[in-house]
């Protein structure tokens, strides 16, 4: 029996792309949502076994929605997986850039590329909830004289031509990606971890807790403040720490569970980067 696992939008997007870079295709069966809600709501339920979720871009930074929704129905991550930005136009075939009178894609893919359709005025720019779905919508309908700004492989999946290919503002442009599940037990060769705590509002607070990791050789790579839900201007804090021994991330959260408020390991897994 195959394991089901969620995505955000459809095959040829972004998420797709993460998952089948992450697992063997042929082994899993792609569950697609047209929303995060949707997505972790398959989970919890046990619709989905896992769920891949974008959870930070290079660029753009955090996206705060989707670690609340983590948060809030206590998953796991289990992994993460980093991708390349870069977006192909796309179109019915026959056609050239000048035929087109609009693209259509997701509101991000969009700004992601917005220094190269700055130069093209003849187009209309459509937001879309997808960036895969205008592409199959254009391909089902067959609808001549709009493009589609898609991934990379997504136009062989709906057999579209690349007009353009390699659209970027920024070659660097990286999103990463986490797969969440129900509580699990911690994998072997685990290097990284998420954790998330909330502190008292005095001074030197946050130091000691950072002053803690790193006296048990944690590595912090990432700190963000995301707001506590019915609790008026106050925050919790997510942090990304990477060791290379597991017993000094569980020396370290030991100790963090005496100077932090409502420590939760949000799930320990293996670096996506080598």
């Amino acid at each position: 029996m195959r394991n089901k696992v969620a995505i955000q939008g459809i095959k040829g997007s972004n998420h797709y792309k993460a998952l089948t870079e992450l697992f063997e295709i042929e082994d899993v069966e792609v569950l697609e949502c047209t929303t995060f809600q949707r997505l972790t709501q398959a989970v919890v339920s046990g619709e989905a076994h896992k769920a891949v979720m974008a959870i930070e871009n290079s660029i753009a930074g955090s996206i705060l929605p989707n670690y609340r929704l983590i948060l809030d129905h206590q998953l796991q991550i289990t992994a993460e997986h980093y991708i390349n930005i870069s977006h192909n136009l796309v179109a019915l075939p026959g056609q050239k850039l000048s035929d087109l009178l609009e693209v259509r894609s997701h509101q991000m893919a969009l700004h992601q590329c917005s220094n190269f359709f700055s130069e093209q005025v003849h187009l209309n720019l459509i937001e879309d909830v997808d960036t895969a779905l205008p592409a199959q919508i254009i391909a089902q309908q067959q609808i001549f004289g709009v493009g589609a700004l898609v991934p990379k492989g997504t136009a062989e999946l709906f057999d579209l031509s690349v007009i353009v290919e390699d659209i970027q503002n920024n070659s660097l442009n990286e999103t990463r990606f986490v797969v969440i599940e129900n509580q699990v037990e911690i994998q072997a060769e685990v290097n990284k971890a998420t954790i998330q705590f909330e502190i008292d509002h005095e001074s030197g607070s946050l130091a000691k807790v950072l002053n803690t990791m790193a006296e048990h050789h944690l590595n912090l790579s990432k700190i963000q403040s995301i707001p506590i839900p019915n609790d008026i201007w106050r925050y919790s804090f997510i942090v990304d720490v990477s060791f290379s021994n597991p017993i000094h991330f569980q020396k370290a959260f030991s100790e963090l569970s005496k100077i932090s408020i409502n420590p939760t390991c949000v799930g320990q897994y293996k670096s996506g980067k080598s």
